[in-house]
């Protein structure tokens, strides 16, 4: 079975192209920036970008440690799934499902017009915030807070 998937590694991009051919979204939750870094898909067809936290977050179910990762957006299926993976750089050209620190179902959004793929990061209250992926005409997001060692009960 082939697993397609949006492969978003910026350290990687980095490599490949130059600064001007990137882009960046960010937000400031609790004077946290969390960064996505990511460039349009080339040949490959792949949208690449990293993702960046000065602050441990946690996703519905996953519990991410401040660091910088490569997000992995698998499309097999009616209903995507975020996997957050500890490969970056040149390691993440290669998606290896071992080194995810864990995946999360994103919430689906209705067919989207506009560019082929995009990544962002917006706030959506004083401690919360989503990652919001557009490709081929697709949408979806994952929500996320920070995580300051309590129940999650925002969940």
């Amino acid at each position: 079975m082939i697993i397609r998937s949006i492969i978003l590694t910026a350290a990687l991009a980095a490599l490949i192209l130059p600064a001007s051919a990137q882009d960046q979204s960010s937000a400031t939750i609790d004077g946290q920036t969390i960064t996505v870094k990511f460039a349009q898909p080339g040949a490959s067809k792949r949208v690449m970008a990293s993702f960046q936290t000065p602050a441990d977050i946690a996703f519905k179910g996953v519990k991410v440690p401040k660091g910088s990762y490569t997000v992995y957006v698998l499309t097999d299926g009616p209903q995507w799934q975020l996997a957050v993976n500890k490969a970056t750089g040149a390691k993440a050209a290669t998606y290896d499902a071992k080194l995810d620190v864990g995946r999360v179902k994103m919430t689906m959004g209705s067919p989207s017009a506009g560019p082929a793929a995009k990544v962002t990061v917006t706030k959506v209250a004083a401690m919360a915030a989503k990652l919001e992926v557009v490709s081929n005409g697709a949408s979806a997001s994952a929500a996320f807070h920070l995580d300051r060692g309590g129940a999650d009960s925002e969940w």
